[in-house]
């Protein structure tokens, strides 16, 4: 059956206005209405000195008179707005624009509705404005779970912002604007678990389809409405009046009555105005079928009252078209003409085509804000893809050139051993063992370490062995030289000569077999370090780690940076004993801290003058606790901005230059010490240092 509007063909008039207040807007005045009343308010108003009080009950006041007094409702509404910004409560103010909107909506300003939604849904949008909930009455008094936090109650409030934004469209026939809100509220109220808001959405989803003619969806959705709101305890009076448009749609008048009825006592029972008036009209509209014009215009009659009352004018509109189809039957032309002048004056002043321009100029404008947005994201995108296989070919060619010059020095290396003597076939053995394990090791840091610690860690290794290396390759050149001397002296006959040389080379060899265990026990402490067995938990003494660590990545900046200096310090709690972990693992967090401490107060360093009589210093403590222990890398250095604390763990965020960090070391530490069951934390002042802490289960 045709809706009972004579304006039901021009686009911005056919107001198929929402026929419930969303408890977003209603609880305020029914729990008000319960617990204090409006004089009792306004008397609070009066005698408060404390703005949150304030701001309070002139919200409380805005959402009393939302749905009978809209423009007594604006004018609670700017003050309690104004109370809001002044303290600086984002998502407040939003939350009160949300009324504005609404009753703006109520007094037929289209575009001011629009806007103020809009405006509203800006600062929702805004994360940063997930403020701490301080007020918890105010909450409590629009039915806000207890103990809700700032994200879920922007999210919340965001739902509820596009709920209303999707009526407002309704109401000028843009059914897909309408379901693209829709869409967002259902988004946001699956993300925030609003379960109760998801009867609201269900029922306004209904009432969608069955304007669109889709019959089957509509009941479905007004039903799953009613069955939610019953389970909640809420409102049914707008899953009602659907379900009886819907029976008028199917030409079963009477099954349609009968859910008006039910939704008219309903709307009667909580003094919602709006549902009193809709119901009214299409009870109307069923009984002047029937013929019966008194009870039709009773029900008619009343609700032009109401909406008089509420100063609505499509509610007005409705009624006055209602009135003509009424007078009309009744033949009583001069009334006819009446009510029909009425409805043309209200569309001249109210609903005019400079209303409609506007609307769709603000809609407009709208659009094109998503749409810049929408290629701003685009752009970034494009921008973090470039980024991100610009540094794919760096980290590829780091890994080229490192290899490369590992096979040079391997080279280097083979070279100068083939060069050597073999009059001690021994040490030779050592020597050649040595650089094999070197080389094993080596390959092995190249396949399991991550391209942000293989540096320091190799010029670590290569900084270690680098001194009993060149105590070999002397004394083996010494003895050459002595052994060359013996010939010519047991030529000479000159044997007591010959006796002191060959103390002096039994005395080399002696060194020489001395700094070839040192380069053995290097090479073997790394290779501990860094064997196979990957993810397997072992007991291992921490403060060692700790220290030769320390060493190593001391020495792998100092082979980038000769000029390099900085001090630096333990303070390691000897009661730890040994801890179970995966020792590479945890070598790698450490090495990773270290580097970046190193790199901190290099910084700083280059950075400053001379005359600041600034000294880098870099220090790693243990300490044991009762069920934990926790190691601090501590660094003099600038410290990290406020800004980027909260990204300093995340993938590829890194505050170096381009090509000298990935920005994977922290996300690889950080998931390391969650997977052991630890966490890791950030201390940090700028321009006074960081202290990178990590706790593990002792």
């Amino acid at each position: 059956m045709k809706e009972i509007s004579s304006s039901e063909n021009n686009k911005f008039i056919d107001l198929k206005k929402c026929f419930f207040l969303i408890l977003f807007f209603m609880s305020t005045a029914t729990l008000f209405a319960q617990s204090e009343s409006i004089d009792s308010l306004k008397q609070e108003i009066e005698l408060t000195s404390n703005d949150t009080t304030l701001y309070i009950c002139l919200d409380a006041l805005a959402g009393a008179y939302l749905e009978t007094k809209p423009d007594s409702s604006l004018y609670y509404v700017e003050k309690a707005l104004a109370t809001a910004r002044k303290l600086n409560l984002k998502m407040y103010e939003a939350f009160t624009l949300g009324k504005k909107g609404y009753a703006q909506l109520n007094k037929g300003n289209y575009p001011g509705s629009l806007r103020t939604f809009l405006s509203a849904i800006e600062i929702a949008d805004n994360t940063r404005n997930e403020t701490d909930i301080m007020l918890s009455r105010y909450l409590a008094n629009n039915r806000f779970p207890a103990g809700i936090s700032g994200h879920n109650f922007r999210l919340m409030t965001l739902g509820n912002l596009h709920e209303f934004t999707g009526i407002l469209y309704e109401n000028v026939n843009d059914y897909e604007k309408e379901l693209y809100h829709l869409r967002f509220t259902k988004q946001y109220i699956e993300d925030s678990r609003d379960s109760t808001h998801m009867a609201e959405l269900y029922y306004v989803m209904g009432r969608v389809y069955l304007t669109l003619q889709k019959k089957d969806s509509a009941l479905f959705y007004e039903q799953k409405a009613i069955d939610l709101s019953r389970h909640f305890g809420l409102d049914v009076s707008g899953p009602l009046l659907t379900l009886g448009k819907y029976y008028v749609a199917i030409g079963e008048d009477q099954e349609a009555a009968d859910y008006l009825r039910q939704a008219l006592r309903e709307s009667q029972r909580i003094t919602y105005l709006r549902g009193e008036i809709a119901s009214g009209l299409l009870l109307s509209a069923i009984l002047r079928k029937r013929g019966e014009l008194d009870s039709s215009f009773h029900f008619t009659d009343n609700a032009l009252e109401l909406a008089r009352q509420m100063g609505s004018p499509d509610l007005q509109l409705r009624a006055w078209s209602e009135l003509v189809e009424i007078y009309s039957l009744l033949h009583r032309n001069d009334s006819t003409a009446k009510y029909q002048a009425l409805i043309i004056a209200m569309k001249d002043s109210v609903f005019n085509s400079k209303q409609a321009q506007l609307f769709h100029n603000i809609d407009f404008d709208e659009q094109q804000r998503r749409q810049e947005i929408e290629t701003v994201r685009k752009t970034y995108k494009e921008r973090a893809q470039k980024y991100g296989l610009l540094a794919g070919l760096i980290v590829f060619l780091s890994i080229a050139i490192i290899l490369w010059r590992n096979n040079q020095n391997k080279q280097r290396a083979y070279s100068l051993l083939k060069r050597q003597k073999q009059e001690t076939d021994f040490q030779k053995s050592k020597v050649e063992q040595t650089l094999s394990d070197l080389k094993a090791t080596q390959a092995q840091l190249i396949q399991s370490e991550k391209m942000a610690s293989l540096g320091e860690l190799t010029a670590g290794i290569a900084h270690e062995i680098e001194n009993p290396l060149n105590f070999v390759n002397n004394f083996s050149e010494v003895n050459k030289e002595l052994l060359f001397e013996m010939k010519d002296e047991i030529k000479k006959g000159n044997f007591k000569a010959t006796e002191s040389i060959a103390d002096n080379v039994i005395e080399n060899e002696e060194k020489i077999n001395q700094h070839g265990k040192r380069a053995d026990a290097i090479v073997k402490g790394m290779l501990q370090h860094s064997r196979a067995n990957v993810g397997q938990k072992e007991p291992i003494d921490i403060n060692s780690l700790c220290d030769e660590y320390l060493r190593l990545a001391y020495h792998g900046l100092r082979a980038k940076d000769k000029t390099f200096n900085s001090e630096m310090k333990t303070d390691l709690d000897n009661s730890i004993g040994r801890i179970n972990v995966v020792r590479q693992d945890i070598g790698r967090v450490i090495l990773n801290l270290l580097s970046n401490a190193f790199y901190a107060v290099n910084e700083r360093e280059r950075l400053q003058s001379p005359l600041d009589g600034y000294t880098p210093q870099v220090m790693v403590s243990t300490k044991k606790l009762t069920e934990k222990i926790v190691i601090v890398v501590k660094d003099n250095g600038n410290g990290v901005p406020q800004n980027i604390v909260d990204k300093i763990f995340q993938p590829f965020f890194t505050t170096k230059p381009a090509g000298r960090g990935t920005g994977l070391g922290l996300s690889l530490a950080y998931d390391i010490v969650k997977v052991h069951g630890g966490e890791i934390k950030l201390q940090t002042k700028e321009g006074v240092g960081s202290e990178f802490i990590i706790e593990l289960p002792s």
